[in-house]
């Protein structure tokens, strides 16, 4: 039995990596974020041979992967996600020293929070299917956080990474999914079940806390050990230990897993190894082209086309939830550079705009603590992932066309 699943296991890996980077391509190529075609490949794979099976005869129901297959592997792509994020910020404290940023990051997460918790505690009965306030809270919050890879991305193309402009963006984009997780860190506390159970996440946090605050103060020190051996593996070797750690531990505390890589990578990266083109090239191989296609490509394995839970009967729920997130954004967004004295504000909001892993990790995270009681939320979630990508092609297509 072992033998036969360790083969199942091995064929899901190989049809999944084969199929997500040739659709993912395919994406690239009009325009479109790779990562909606990991998510898609694992839609075909999954659901899609499931759908297929009902209709065609031929198509045997058992060829289907689940995702369970990809499970442990979805979980280190998404640790490998947010390691790279913390990866950007050499020191955690001046990431809040940029007063600009700060305006920026911090008004995009909480006037998006309260724009989108307002509506939902009017309206969200309506839409959507569910009516507790910690199930509006988590969703306002999830869909109120910006994702980290597509301002790097946009400013990069545009040749304003290194501009000003560029990296007030980024810089906003980072404080905005820093200060996110912290009030999630809040929400799940509020969660305990008791008064012992609380305290002792308290404690588990403030543990950490502490752990985090010496190795990112140290690390410098460290390094000179880490530096004396000369293979560059085992330099990668001790990240992926710290990086694996520091995610069980959070995990272990009652936060989740991603939250410890957030914070390994932004040990990491003030180390001198860390800016080695060797280690950057490995930690990039092994993430994009391993553990991060087979986490989305896992997302999309867990979802479900038909049936009443199912991504067609929640698609008015997920258009508006999207229309929510992308109005709060893209106002708020223009007006805060506009008022610090930018001229292409529209610029900075559009690259604000796109929902991916961190909203992802909200609400994985609210199904984990039981705020929501299926994967139902996920069905509503997974077509934002390429409305906004669409809306931001959208948008850089209309200013161009206006620069001509």
């Amino acid at each position: 039995m072992a033998a036969g699943l360790s083969v199942t296991t091995l064929f899901a890996i190989s049809a999944v990596l084969a199929v997500s980077f040739v659709i993912g391509e395919l994406f690239e190529r009009i325009g479109l974020e790779s990562i909606i075609g990991y998510i898609f490949a694992g839609l075909l794979l999954g659901p899609g041979l499931s759908e297929a099976a009902k209709i065609f005869s031929f198509v045997d129901p058992g060829w289907a992967i689940s995702a369970e297959a990809l499970a442990g592997f979805g979980t280190i792509g998404s640790t490998l996600i947010l390691f790279q994020a913390g990866l950007r910020e050499e020191n955690a404290v001046d990431i809040f020293r940029h007063r600009k940023g700060l305006d920026l990051g911090l008004g995009v997460l909480i006037g998006s929070f309260a724009f989108i918790l307002g509506a939902l505690l009017v309206f969200g009965e309506q839409f959507l299917p569910f009516s507790g306030i910690q199930q509006f809270v988590f969703i306002a919050l999830a869909y109120a956080m910006i994702d980290i890879g597509v301002p790097s991305k946009i400013m990069l193309s545009r040749g304003m990474l290194d501009r000003e402009l560029g990296k007030y963006t980024i810089k906003a984009s980072v404080i905005n999914v820093t200060a996110g997780f912290g009030l999630l860190t809040v929400l799940v506390l509020t969660t305990a079940s008791t008064v012992q159970s609380l305290a002792i996440q308290i404690a588990g946090i403030l543990g950490f806390t502490a752990v985090f605050f010496v190795l990112h103060n140290f690390i410098h020190r460290i390094d000179d050990y880490i530096i004396m051996f000369e293979e560059a593996e085992a330099q990668f070797a001790i990240t992926f230990a710290l990086l694996l750690s520091m995610a069980y531990v959070t995990e272990l505390i009652g936060l989740s897993s991603v939250v410890g890589a957030f914070f390994a990578g932004v040990i990491v990266s003030r180390s001198e190894f860390s800016e080695s083109r060797a280690f950057q090239e490995k930690i990039k191989a092994i993430s994009l082209g391993l553990f991060i296609p087979l986490f989305f490509a896992w997302f999309g394995l867990g979802l479900t086309i038909t049936g009443p839970n199912g991504m067609l009967a929640n698609m008015e729920a997920a258009l508006f939830l999207f229309g929510l997130s992308t109005v709060s954004k893209l106002a708020i967004g223009y007006v805060i550079p506009k008022i610090h004295g930018f001229d292409s504000p529209f610029t900075v909001a559009g690259s604000l705009l796109s929902l991916d892993i961190e909203t992802l990790v909200v609400l994985l995270i609210g199904i984990d603590i039981g705020i929501f009681q299926s994967s139902q939320v996920l069905q509503i979630f997974a077509p934002a992932v390429l409305f906004t990508t669409i809306t931001i092609v959208g948008i850089y297509a209309g200013l161009d066309k206006l620069r001509e």
